[in-house]
């Protein structure tokens, strides 16, 4: 890999790699960019194929998280830790406050946060070596698991987007699909219940998929659930799901989910687009979360959290509205919305340095 290019290709700010041998950890941090102010993003921990895969999900997780919270009117940057799960490595204290110590030796330019593999327990550990973390437990005095706030802020999103295509937000008889029943994916079954919904949850986990059925969900194969006629189609799993070879399969009007980096290209939504299947980027209605861990670092407040999360709403309609309006992908008027901030912002702001809280 040239590391270089990479990071000229991606706009990164930095890349680190950082092994403890005691610990067999291997992990990577890419800083995107700090123009608003540090970067804040999860750690992840996966059994990467190899180091060039994990690089690449660092690099657009980094890029996402910019955008994340660029687009929801944050003060901070984005970035991302990778952690290449490997065999002797135990998820135990002695590992995670390994972890703290790398995030403390950039003083305060990343601001870590929970992700695949790690729990608000594990933060805590890392809390013991650095300062630089959120998502501690509420015993801790943190906000806990921001997964409620995730889901939360991703159903306002699906919610902006039923009531721009079909000029209403009743969800009653609309099928929709929750494609992985995680922490968030399990509370976006329970929102569009609620709401009316007839849900459908595929999840390639046989013990998570028994877990929705013992919820009272019905479930449906994962395999092919793209296939699946629907009328919302909502991913809340890992992984981009939408590639040229998959992009035809969607039988439904709208995508509007979760995860993260969905698009395995950055236009890929433009088959959807011809397809009039309406597709909400991902990282304006999923930031929900990134909202809650970064109001902790500042000082908590669950209204103001709150109504920054069903701001989402309103601000989903509004780029829908532009894509409209530009003839435009809604991904490329969601990233264009995004850059607008960030560059008003740096003419008055510069690289941010570390020195403390902003």
């Amino acid at each position: 890999m040239d590391i270089f290019r990479l990071m000229k290709d991606n706009r990164q700010e930095q890349i680190a790699f950082y092994a403890d041998k005691n610990v067999y950890l291997r992990a990577i941090m890419a800083i995107h960019s700090t123009a608003l102010g540090p970067a804040i993003g999860g750690i992840r921990i996966l059994k990467y194929q190899n180091v060039k895969a994990a690089v690449f999900d660092l690099l657009r997780l980094s890029r996402a998280m910019t955008l994340k919270t660029a687009a929801a009117g944050l003060n901070f940057g984005g970035g991302e830790v990778v952690i290449c799960e490997q065999e002797g490595m135990q998820k135990t204290e002695p590992l995670f406050r390994a972890i703290g110590r790398f995030i403390e030796s950039f003083k305060g330019r990343f601001i870590a946060a929970e992700d695949v593999g790690v729990t608000e327990e594990c933060i805590e550990f890392m809390r013991m070596e650095t300062r630089y973390v959120t998502g501690l437990p509420a015993y801790y005095g943190g906000s806990g698991n921001h997964s409620y706030m995730g889901a939360w802020g991703t159903f306002m999103g699906l919610l902006a987007a039923a009531k721009y295509r079909w000029d209403s937000e009743n969800l009653d008889d609309r099928r929709i699909i929750i494609q992985g029943y995680g922490r968030v994916g399990r509370y976006m079954a329970r929102f569009t219940k609620e709401k009316g919904a007839r849900v459908l949850v595929a999840d390639v986990h046989p013990d998570k998929a028994a877990q929705a059925q013992a919820d009272g969900f019905e479930t449906i194969p994962a395999e092919n659930c793209d296939r699946e006629k629907c009328d919302i189609f909502s991913p809340c799993a890992i992984g981009p799901i939408i590639r040229p070879e998959t992009a035809d399969r969607f039988q439904c009007e709208i995508i509007a989910g979760s995860a993260n980096n969905q698009l395995l290209n950055e236009d890929d939504d433009h088959r959807l687009r011809r397809r009039n299947i309406l597709y909400v980027p991902d990282f304006i209605i999923n930031v929900g979360g990134t909202i809650d861990v970064a109001e902790e670092y500042l000082g908590y407040n669950a209204d103001k959290v709150s109504r920054k999360t069903e701001h989402i709403f309103d601000r989903t309609i509004e780029i829908l509205r532009q894509a409209d309006q530009m003839d435009i992908t809604t991904n490329r008027a969601a990233i264009q919305f995004a850059y607008r901030r960030i560059e008003s912002i740096k003419q008055i702001r510069g690289t941010f340095l570390g020195k403390g809280k902003i």
